[in-house]
């Protein structure tokens, strides 16, 4: 293509800047904070022996049951829980990740914005992934 056309070679490039320092770290500060908060999250719950599987089971307790008379009931585990948390944890590192992404390229580029709008279906099909748990949680309150 160069070839065909040399002006293109002399085209000026779009007006985009280097961020400086600070602004860089300004860009990826909540991707740095998130990830801190992580990795300050998975240090205590292994400190404290806690599992995932411990965080994911079904605590609830029947309030008709006298709970002198009968032995405790097993803990189960949810998958709708289990679906929700996967799909909040994604939603937070999606959320974060543009965040970032949006800072950066205003600092590269202010006098454009970026048009995020195509990005609704996306938070959407996270914030669908916690309906089960919450249609279990009815059901179960219904009974």
């Amino acid at each position: 293509m160069a070839l065909l056309s040399p002006g293109l070679l002399m085209a000026q490039p779009a007006s985009t800047t280097h961020p400086n320092c600070a602004e860089t770290w300004i860009a990826f500060l909540p991707l740095i904070i998130y990830l801190l908060i992580l990795f300050i999250t998975l240090l205590k719950l292994r400190k404290d022996g806690t599992k995932l599987s411990d965080l994911l089971a079904e605590k609830d307790t029947d309030v008709s049951d006298n709970v002198l008379s009968s032995p405790p009931a097993p803990c189960t585990k949810s998958v709708s829980r289990f679906i929700a948390f996967l799909t909040g944890l994604v939603s937070l590192t999606v959320g974060v990740c543009i965040t970032t992404f949006y800072m950066y390229c205003h600092f590269t580029n202010p006098d454009k914005a970026i048009d995020l709008s195509s990005l609704t279906t996306v938070i959407f099909g996270l914030g669908i992934g916690v309906l089960p748990y919450g249609f279990n949680k009815a059901a179960a309150a219904m009974k």
